[in-house]
């Protein structure tokens, strides 16, 4: 069955059934966030969203098109469960709100290496406190343990972040490229998601 973005969808069974359906779901239930970057995707869902309104308040979710210019699922129960991004994932989140900002990074299409994320988290936060917040330990210090914690943990928000939606990783250059328009602010594409599982004990 050939998909057509520019089709209309009338009831909930065509939107179920097209191809693109599976993936798009699975992505949403996962915490991602879908913008224009990926346009079939979300051409889909701007003309599918009415239907799918309905199909997800069956699980207690709202299918939410933010005013930024991307769709998300919003759990507002427990079927679903709810996504909480960890300290080390806002802190990444933050630091590339910041370096995004910065002309530098815009002339190179916005990518940004792992170790300008890294050095800015120390400068932001100081050696003590990185320390404290990405590589705790209970007993002694040992430099290059703690080095090796903290890009451990800086990548695993990384990858968190990537399986979200706001953010490629460039492997062979060690650098990650951010998601959507470079003037939308992502700190605040963070923020959605930390509020979205506020309620979470």
């Amino acid at each position: 069955m050939q998909t057509d973005i520019d089709r209309t969808y009338t009831s909930l069974d065509q939107v179920i059934l097209d191809p693109l359906f599976p993936a798009i779901d699975h992505r949403l239930r996962t915490g991602a966030h879908i913008d224009m970057d990926d346009i079939r995707s979300y051409e889909f869902l701007l003309q599918a969203e009415p239907l799918l309104q309905v199909f997800y308040e069956g699980y207690a979710c709202r299918l939410a098109n933010g005013q930024e210019g991307y769709f998300y699922l919003l759990s507002e129960g427990d079927l679903l469960g709810r996504r909480r991004l960890s300290g080390a994932e806002m802190l990444v989140g933050q630091v590339l709100a910041l370096l995004r900002m910065d002309p530098a990074y815009l002339k190179k299409g916005g990518q940004i290496p792992v170790e300008q994320i890294l050095s800015h988290l120390e400068m932001l936060l100081g050696r003590q406190r990185l320390v404290e917040v990405l590589a705790p330990r209970t007993r002694g210090r040992d430099a290059e343990m703690d080095n090796r914690k903290i890009r451990e943990a800086v990548d695993k928000a990384i990858n968190g972040l990537a399986r979200l939606g706001f953010l490629t990783i460039d492997r062979a250059s060690e650098s990650v490229i951010l998601a959507g328009n470079p003037k939308r602010p992502f700190a605040s594409r963070c923020r959605l998601v930390r509020s979205n599982s506020s309620g979470d004990s």
